[in-house]
């Protein structure tokens, strides 16, 4: 029996939850087993006097952390309000998508996906129906970013939608870097370079820029540069010139002693909050984290952006957690869809934003919070989050994250070229061709023989 260790998932559920079944054997059986483990695990609260009357839902999820109180909330009002009268479980899995594959009979309503994985589920026929099926869906579809309705696409075809959506940003010391004539609306890769060296100062114990160690980060540089990164075949191009170029600059900036890439996530913070470093690059899902880390430093006034491109402000990478209907069946399959439908109305999606920090799908649900926070003359660094979505939605300038990045070497082969920019001698194009092979492994065929795991909750 093939296994798969899923590296994005701890071993433990969030404390403080009841416990719930793990594996369902059939359909009906799961549903009375789930009525009656609740009861005797002193979980009554969670099902209503009119259960039986109840059609039930089952929802497998990998989330912990916001995520998980996020879902678990939702689930509550859900349960409170829904007009169909479901009722949604949901349950926390680990290594949830060998489960799948090992009773795929027994499978649940709702599962949580991430890009990298979705053509795995799309191989192993995991897709019970498509988001479109729903007419609520449909309605709301010309309001969903455009982010959202391409993330989790499959020649073409939507297979699941992204619950909130994130990107890598540049999160920089306004004054710092105002003094150095920096403009991050109009700045090249070139300028970029410029101002990150003039604001290093090695004696006084500063540097220009910092990355963490993660493969994503060079995915976002490259994404950035204009490259295209994936083809429409499918197979990953990033080698090309716009590709090539980015590489070579990043080595300008690190190897000349003006960035550094470290192993410990909260480094840079700590570095950009005592005006030590100068930009930091990071997921826009951080920026709660990085004001704080201000507010226990230096206090200045924080600016963010889009990673710097050849000509000016590049594109931005999407990604974020999805949600699939997985049921093949009629009546669970409708009831499925209702409940993925509620997860995407504007109430949802603002709980949803407000408890993760992930970026909301709709554009209604922002333009709204824009209104309102102008109404109160709030205007903050999420509000600027939020300006940045919309304008990158509308430019058209941006892409989402790739498939098949799951895979152990394409991660491998993608920080090992991020880790060698720090080194004059490197060959860039070398290491960028590297990439591209590894990355290109295993791409050509729908199922990998062994999934490999996701390294992290979020690339």
């Amino acid at each position: 029996m093939r296994q798969t260790i899923d590296w994005a998932n701890p071993s433990l559920a969030p404390a403080g939850r009841c416990k719930r079944p793990r594996y369902r054997v059939t359909t009906t059986a799961i549903r009375v087993l789930v009525a009656v483990a609740l009861l005797l695990s002193g979980c009554a609260s969670l099902l209503p006097s009119s259960a039986p009357d109840r059609q039930i839902v089952v929802l497998w999820h990998t989330f912990t952390g916001s995520e998980a109180q996020a879902l678990e909330t939702l689930t509550d009002r859900f349960n409170a309000e829904n007009p169909w009268h479901i009722l949604l479980i949901t349950e926390y899995q680990e290594q949830l998508l060998r489960k799948l594959r090992e009773v795929p009979e027994g499978r649940p309503d709702l599962v949580t996906v991430w890009p990298e994985d979705l053509q795995t589920y799309v191989a192993l026929d995991l897709v019970g129906a498509v988001p479109t099926l729903s007419p609520e869906i449909r309605a709301a579809w010309d309001d969903l970013l455009p982010m959202a309705r391409s993330l989790y696409l499959s020649e073409g075809v939507p297979q699941a939608l992204p619950l909130g959506l994130a990107t890598y940003l540049a999160y920089y010391n306004v004054e710092w870097l105002g003094d150095l004539g920096y403009d991050a609306s109009t700045a090249s890769w070139e300028e970029f370079q410029r101002t990150v060296c003039a604001a290093t100062d090695p004696l006084r114990g500063r540097i220009g820029v910092g990355v963490p160690a993660r493969a994503s980060v060079l995915l976002a540089f490259l994404a950035a540069s204009g490259s295209a990164v994936v083809g429409e075949d499918g197979y990953y191009q990033f080698s090309d010139e716009e590709g090539r170029a980015a590489a070579a600059l990043l080595q300008a900036v690190m190897a000349g002693d003006c960035g550094v890439v470290y192993q410990d996530w909260d480094k840079g913070l700590a570095q950009l909050s005592k005006s030590s470093m100068a930009v930091v690059v990071e997921s826009s899902q951080r920026l709660p984290d990085v004001e704080r880390a201000i507010l226990a430093g230096r206090n200045f006034p924080l600016g963010i952006s889009p990673l710097p491109g050849l000509a000016g402000p590049g594109k931005t990478l999407w990604y974020g957690p999805g949600l699939m209907v997985s049921t093949p069946e009629g009546s669970r399959q409708i009831d499925a869809l209702r409940v993925l439908s509620w997860f995407f109305s504007s109430e949802a999606q603002s709980t949803w934003g407000e408890t993760t920090d992930y970026v909301p799908v709709r554009r209604s649900v922002i333009e709204s919070a824009l209104a309102e926070a102008e109404l109160m003359t709030a205007m903050t660094t999420e509000t600027s989050l939020l300006r940045l979505t919309l304008a990158a939605a509308d430019s058209e300038f941006w892409i989402v994250w790739p498939p098949a990045t799951d895979r152990m070497v394409c991660r491998a082969s993608l920080l090992r070229a991020l880790l060698a920019f720090q080194l004059e001698e490197a060959d860039t194009d070398a290491y960028i061709d590297t990439a591209v092979t590894a990355c290109n492994t295993g791409v050509g065929f729908r199922l990998q023989p062994t999934p490999t795991p996701t390294e992290e909750a979020a690339p």
